[in-house]
Formats: structure tokens, sequence, C-alpha cells
């Protein structure tokens, strides 16, 4: 089978988006393909059809196809990851769970940066407050001038002391609102040195950051990704990696449910870990089952990671550089190449007189331009300044980018 062609091709028979509106901001929400929504509607299907067969028996067996499929992907064991619905499950599970760093003594530290997600931020909050717990927040500067000035910030903080009472590091492998990408081995590195476990929040990694992610050879204690961002799943797909099984043992959903107290017959198919995350009632978890799908997608129509990786890294800097050279904003990054995501880059916007440089205007923005120009970007208000995260996918081409700054423009006048 030849590869399907990657561009306007691609968008108009593989995916389902309106064909008036350019799309350049997939990494939030963005659709998931034809061939894998088809199969979401197919298992809802099968789920109506027969909802206590469903419930009862079948969706345990696809689970367990699905986690399999899912280690064998992201190069780790069955017993160390989970499907859950999203990273922010996952942040919950871990921060809130039974687990010794937080029980074997009361109070402590959890370190994290300005520029975690906010729900991760809020989650944290929520953590501190209810473990009488302190929050070590390391105020990341931008610009930075190398990734050695970036980890030497991480160096400073660690050289202020009481680093014995740091229980957990939580940091980003690529970054929601800045798309920074994290040298998380270095950073892992020097946080093991000093005995502090580590979470990684890789929702937008999977399917980015390189052709195939391996947990495996990453060194982090936790893990949370995402298959619903770049690896084509149906939304509500994410997974929770936890390195060690006998921590895995004690990690506990938000929500505790049936799997807290699971069945003989259910424990021979999955551990406790699994259940506790996957039996929750009549919960409807199909988009966790477009897995195998989504991956047959990847591998078998659109040619695989690395040709996808190709497409989409360089799409991403063509249309980086056209709109720097449009709106004569060159030399204006955030940080260096080699710390910018493969397939989300963050470019200067000029002033626009009517928008203020806000986060509640970079929002007004954001849905103005969904509402009155057909246009889905991201806007985001850094320094002072409003900046647009652009993202690339196997249905962009360089034409939505122009379609961008054509906009743009119309509202600068």
């Amino acid at each position: 089978m030849n590869p399907i062609e990657f561009g306007e091709k691609t968008r108009h028979d593989h995916f389902l988006m309106d064909q008036d509106v350019a799309y350049t901001n997939h990494g939030s929400y963005g659709p998931c393909p034809r061939f894998v929504y088809e199969e979401l509607q197919r298992i809802r299907l099968e789920q109506e059809q027969n909802p206590d067969r469903w419930f009862r028996i079948t969706k345990y067996n696809l689970y367990v196809d699905c986690v399999r499929a899912a280690a064998y992907r992201l190069d780790c064991n069955f017993e160390q990851i989970a499907l859950i619905d999203n990273a922010t499950a996952g942040i919950n599970a871990i921060l809130k769970s039974p687990l010794p760093i937080f029980t074997s003594t009361t109070g402590g530290t959890i370190l994290c940066t300005n520029l975690a997600y906010g729900s991760v931020l809020f989650t944290i909050e929520e953590t501190a407050r209810e473990r009488n717990m302190k929050i070590r927040k390391i105020n990341i500067q931008l610009p930075i001038e190398s990734k050695q000035a970036f980890i030497q910030q991480f160096k400073n903080e660690l050289n202020k002391g009481d680093i014995e009472n740091i229980r957990l590091a939580v940091i980003d492998h690529i970054t929601s609102t800045t798309a920074l990408l994290f040298p998380v081995d270095e950073l892992t590195d020097l946080l093991h040195v000093h005995g502090i476990p580590v979470v990684i929040d890789g929702a937008h990694a999977p399917g980015q950051v390189n052709p195939q992610l391996s947990l495996n050879q990453l060194k982090c204690d936790f893990y949370i990704g995402t298959f619903h961002k770049w690896m084509y799943a149906a939304r509500g797909c994410s997974f929770l990696f936890i390195r060690d099984p006998i921590l895995a043992s004690q990690i506990q959903p938000s929500n505790t449910s049936w799997g807290y107290r699971p069945m003989s017959f259910q424990l021979d198919i999955m551990t406790h870990f699994h259940l506790q995350f996957f039996h929750q009632g009549t919960r409807d978890e199909s988009s966790l089952l477009t897995i195998p799908k989504a991956i047959e997608f990847a591998d078998l129509l659109a040619g695989g990671f690395d040709r996808i990786h190709q497409y989409n890294s360089t799409l991403s800097q063509q249309a980086k550089n056209f709109l720097e050279q449009h709106w004569n904003i060159q030399g204006k990054d955030l940080f260096p190449n080699e710390m910018q995501a493969p397939y989300l880059k963050m470019i200067l916007l000029p002033d626009l007189a009517e928008y203020k440089k806000t986060d509640d205007d970079a929002v007004r923005l954001i849905n103005d331009l969904i509402e009155h120009y057909k246009l889905v970007a991201i806007i985001l208000c850094i320094n002072n300044e409003l900046y647009v995260r652009i993202a690339t996918q196997i249905y962009n081409r360089i034409e939505d980018y122009i379609v961008l700054a054509d906009i743009i423009d119309r509202i600068r006048k």
C-alpha cells in the first residue's frame, strides 16, 4: 500500500474538520483521522447493541489488547502502563495517591516550574494544601540563551538548599504554553543525584519528540502522555507510566470505583493498577480502545512515524520562517532552536490595536479568530507580548499559515 499524500489531500480524504476553516492548532484538541473516528463509532455501536455484554465481558479483553499495544509502541512493560482519559487525570493520580514519598513523613515540598500546564499547577496547589506541603516553583526566565543556561536555572534553585525536603519534582517534556522542549534526560539525572523522584508531563511529546518514544530509555519515575494529540487516537486517550510496578500498585485514580477491590477473575487478565483506572462503572472508554486503529493509521496509511516526523518538522520550520519574514520579526526567539518543539513554534505577533497584550485579550483573540475569521490558532501572552503558537500536522500545508498571516494583517489595519 502506498502511503497517503500529506497536505491538502490528506485533509480532504482522511480528516473530518470543516474544509472552510484554516486549522493551525492541532496541539490543543486536534481532530483524529476519519479512519480512527469510524472505529470509535463502531465501538460505540457495539457497546449499544448489548451494553451488559460490553461492560461485563467485551471491554476487558479489548482494554488488555490496547494496553499491550501501547506498551509495545512506547517500549515499556505491560505492568508499567495504564490507559487514562487525559494527562490531568494522571497528575492527579500521582500527587494524590498514598505513595511512600508522601506518607513516610508529613509535610515536604513539591518542585515545579512556572511553565507547567495550568491544571498541573492547580493540582500541585491543591495537593500542597491537602498534604500541608510547600511548593518550590522555579521561575524560568525567558528568553533562554542556551540549554545549559536553562539547566543552570534548576541548579541555582537546588543550590539554595533544603533539598532533602523535596518529595517530588514535576517537569514538562514539551510545555503547552511556550512549546519549549525540556532536556528531560539531563534534568532527571540532576534531580536524581539529589534523590528527588521525577514526574514528566509529556502530554505533547509522544508522536512529536522523535519518531519513536521509548519510556524504558527515559530515566524518570513517572510519565504522563497522550495518544490523542500527536498519535492519532480519539480524544480522551492518554496513558500513565510508573517505572516501579510496586509503586504502580499503590497509585489510585481520583475517582474511587469498582477497580478499588476487583474480583479474582479480573486480576487473571490485568493488574490492580490497570483495574483501578479502567473499572470505572458505566464510563464510556471507547476512545481508549482506538489505539490499535491509531497505530494502524500511522504505520500503514501514513507510512510510519519517520515519514510523519519528517513532514511535520519540516513544515513547522518553513511556516515559522515565513511568518517571521512576513512580519519582519526575525531574531525574536524565546529559546534556541534545539529547545523548540518539532511540530510547535512560537511566533511573536505584530502589534494589534484592538487587542491588549494580556492573557484576557489573548483568549479574546482566539475566540474572535474562530468565530469571525474561520481560523483556529492559539494565542498566548508571554513577557507582555502576544504570540501565536503554530502547530503542524500531516493535513496542514504552507497555505494554512499564509491564511494566518493574512488574517492577522487584516486585524492590524
